[in-house]
């Protein structure tokens, strides 16, 4: 969470208007989710991967370490998918016997897993795309132009605050616990880790109430008002834009 959020701020990108590049990460999803061409799916990841590593000058092993973790999942998911339990032997490509059953992996099955995976793994990098290389506030600043409703946003933002001072206070409980040498036994680690859970609850309340007092001191009204960082808009990439779309369409329709 914390490599993603400084990498969008230091990643090549990050200067370019943040609505182009959420137009591109979201016309390209609605692409892959709206045409089930393996080919589209398989130039998706290339172009997505591409404009991250060299684009944005995202390092390689960062990238791959952040694709690891939906890619595990995404596994787990189309072995489901994939497998198959029937009576019939002959249908299988593989398969384990047990008693009057096979379980195994069919044609259809895999295909079909295949084509979930394909649709799946370009999703994900059209979003890490998004995320890598657009910082949150920017990411609100979206929809805030979107006419998204203003409570969806500032809570948005408040969460998205609150994720940072929590995971500070974790750390700095964890690393007073550790020096207390809590964690040297599966008992005391138990013990621990149930107190650190306790006490960032407790912690939780007490930094919300505060924050509230100090937006309501500062006049606040529903609604978070921050100087917006100004844009220019590119015709070159609105032009690359177009282009990768036209050829991302091209490419469901024919094949």
């Amino acid at each position: 969470m914390i490599s993603i959020d400084q990498y969008a701020y230091i990643n090549k990108l990050r200067n370019t208007h943040p609505m182009e590049k959420f137009a591109l990460t979201m016309v390209t999803l609605i692409i892959c989710l709206s045409f089930n061409s393996w080919l589209l799916h398989l130039c998706v990841i290339t172009s997505m991967t591409i404009l991250i590593l060299y684009g944005a000058k995202i390092p390689v092993s960062v990238y791959i370490r952040l694709m690891l973790i939906p890619f595990i999942f995404m596994i787990f998911g189309i072995l489901g998918v994939a497998l198959r339990v029937d009576n019939e032997a002959f249908i299988m490509l593989y398969g384990i016997n047990i008693g009057e059953w096979v379980i195994g992996f069919t044609m259809e099955g895999v295909f079909q897993a295949f084509a979930i995976f394909m649709r799946s793994y370009a999703g994900v990098t059209c979003l890490y795309f998004l995320t890598l290389t657009t910082p949150m506030v920017d990411i609100i600043w979206i929809l805030k132009k979107l006419k998204i409703p203003a409570i969806i946003t500032e809570l948005m933002t408040i969460v998205y605050r609150f994720i940072f001072v929590l995971l500070e206070t974790a750390s700095t409980i964890y690393i007073s616990q550790e020096c207390r040498l809590g964690y040297t036994s599966i008992k005391k680690s138990y013990y621990s880790i149930g107190h650190l859970l306790t006490n960032l609850l407790i912690i939780s309340f007490v930094r919300a109430r505060e924050l509230f007092i100090a937006l309501s001191a500062r006049g606040y009204k529903g609604e978070l008002v921050v100087l917006e960082e100004k844009y220019k808009v590119s015709k070159k990439n609105i032009l690359f834009i177009s282009f990768t779309e036209i050829l991302f369409l091209s490419v469901a329709v024919l094949f």
